[in-house]
């Protein structure tokens, strides 16, 4: 007996109707242990291959392992390429703006440093002295970063991170709590 055509297509949109070894489109869904074999026509026994995959592992046995093991890997990379339930869409959807305001937040830095350079120049004018206003704006940017620290998103996410001991500056930080050029932890 063969796979069901419900059991087929439950397990092609599971691997995104992709091959689960080479990722090309196009499967065909093979018995991980054959039918010769007594082996059953279960979603757990089957695995999504292209023509030549199939030809080129079906048939080795010492190759069964492999194949489940590349089967549930690309299964789990599908679930979370193409989510399905609609809570994760919502949480990718939350990200994704978050991710496009902190863009767009980026895009009006060089507006505002220079905002920055001009009522430094006010204070220090006011002050008795002169800024050079030749000075880049990196310098104006270095000057501002002793009162200016990176915006905690959250858990090893920070908007506009500098590090004040190596001077690197990252305008989207994910992943880490600390400099990824130096180390230096983020307080």
């Amino acid at each position: 007996m063969a796979f069901s055509e419900s059991a087929k297509l439950s397990i092609r949109r599971k691997a995104a109707f992709r091959c689960s070894l080479c990722h090309d489109l196009g499967v065909d869904i093979h018995h991980i242990i054959p039918q010769a074999e007594n082996g059953p026509d279960s979603e757990e026994n089957a695995a999504p291959l292209c023509q030549n995959c199939h030809d080129q592992y079906g048939a080795n046995p010492q190759k069964r392992k492999f194949i489940r093991e590349c089967r549930d890997f690309w299964f789990d990379v599908v679930m979370v390429k193409f989510p399905t339930n609609s809570t994760e869409k919502e949480q990718l959807g939350t990200i994704n703006e978050l991710i496009l305001t902190v863009q767009k937040e980026q895009g009006s830095q060089t507006g505002k440093i220079e905002e920055l350079k001009q009522q430094l120049e006010r204070f220090v004018h006011a002050a008795g002295e002169k800024v050079n206003t030749n000075e880049s704006t990196a310098t104006v940017g270095s000057i501002a970063t002793q009162y200016i620290t990176a915006t905690r998103l959250s858990d090893r996410v920070h908007a506009n991170f500098h590090c004040k001991k190596c001077g690197t500056m990252i305008g989207l930080l994910v992943g880490s709590n600390s400099c990824p050029n130096c180390g230096e932890s983020i307080s």
